[in-house]
């Protein structure tokens, strides 16, 4: 900006609006505060509409990731409905664990006052791990299980620790945003601000490397299966996983105990209808089952154990009928639930 030119920005103007509001519309105080956080001082800063537009779009998709959080906490109290960390699905401690990995990063780029680091950090946290893959695992068992289930606390308690460690983190930035969201805590006692409750609370505990290979090399499996079928809905399907008996097998297996499930930690992660782990190929396959080959690279023990294990995946159309309840094709009928279903209408 150069006053002799004449083309300076006013703070005011952008957390405001000018006169001409379609011209100049109000981003406000938060929206001014991300610019300036994310800049990168060491070379030409930009401002504008276009830039004024990212960051509020940057803004909106966080409002709306901590939405979701906090509508999920309704009848959820951390004190009596909590999972302890081992008890968890593994794929609820994998989220845990990088959770402490951010909060470790985003802690270290306050203190050295890379402010443009901690919104790197910010964003890939949530837009990447928690929204597009967090979230997309989640919702079945979420809105599907048994409201105290202890399958669904357990997700419950992961909720809770990141829509913490978010706030927390995002506070000295977005501070407007971060009490706004700390007020609306459905489990809390009383309205304490966010400013005067600490720091990051994660716990060293959550650190579980060795869970990593096991939810990754599922993720191999789901994106062969996935990239076979593009622009169709997944639950559609039933899927077959062969691996060879080794220590692929053994970290699937961890994830699904038995043979064929719908609701296991396997299935969640395939996000199908029924999930099969096999050690070899059925002979009785579908005539439009659809088989692609793929393989994993397992690292354990910071590189101790490295090799690289092969798996087919079998895809074919789901057997049963569509649940009219989880929308999963498990019923045995179109007009009645499947039986999970039918278990938490039970309850109620």
């Amino acid at each position: 900006m150069s006053k002799s030119i004449g083309n300076v920005v006013s703070p005011d103007v952008v957390v405001s609006g000018g006169e001409d509001k379609t011209k100049e519309p109000p981003y406000g105080a938060d929206v001014l505060r991300w610019w300036v956080a994310e800049s990168n001082v060491f070379t030409e800063v930009s401002i504008g509409p276009g830039v004024l537009n990212t960051a509020r779009d940057d803004i909106n998709k966080l409002r709306n990731t901590l939405r979701f959080m906090l509508g999920n906490m309704e009848g959820f109290t951390p004190e009596t409905d909590s999972i302890l960390n081992t008890e968890m699905y593994i794929i609820d401690q994998y989220m845990l664990h990088l959770l402490q990995d951010y909060s470790s990063k985003v802690t270290n780029a306050y203190k050295e006052y890379d402010f443009g680091k901690v919104i790197r950090l910010l964003l890939t946290l949530v837009n990447r791990e928690i929204s597009s893959f967090y979230f997309s695992i989640i919702k079945d068992r979420l809105y599907c299980e048994k409201e105290e289930a202890p399958k669904r606390r357990s997700c419950q308690t992961v909720l809770a620790e990141a829509l913490d460690v978010v706030v927390r983190s995002v506070a000295p930035i977005l501070p407007h945003l971060a009490e706004e969201v700390f007020q609306h805590l459905p489990y809390g006692k009383e309205p304490e601000s966010v400013f005067r409750s600490g720091w990051i609370k994660s716990s060293s505990m959550w650190k579980k490397p060795g869970l990593v290979e096991a939810v990754e090399g599922a993720c191999a499996i789901r994106d062969s299966f996935l990239g076979s079928v593009p622009g169709k809905n997944a639950v559609e399907y039933d899927v077959t996983i062969v691996i060879e008996p080794g220590l692929l097998f053994e970290l699937m297996e961890s994830l699904q105990a038995e043979e064929m499930s719908s609701t296991s930690q396997l299935n969640e992660l395939m996000m199908c209808s029924q999930t099969t782990l096999l050690t070899a190929i059925p002979r009785d396959l579908p005539s439009d089952a659809n088989i692609i080959k793929g393989s994993f690279v397992i690292n354990l023990e910071g590189g101790g154990i490295c090799e690289e294990e092969s798996y087919q995946v079998i895809i074919h159309s789901a057997t049963k009928e569509k649940c009219p309840r989880c929308r999963k094709y498990m019923a045995a009928s179109p007009l009645s639930p499947c039986p999970r279903c039918l278990e938490a209408i039970a309850e109620k």
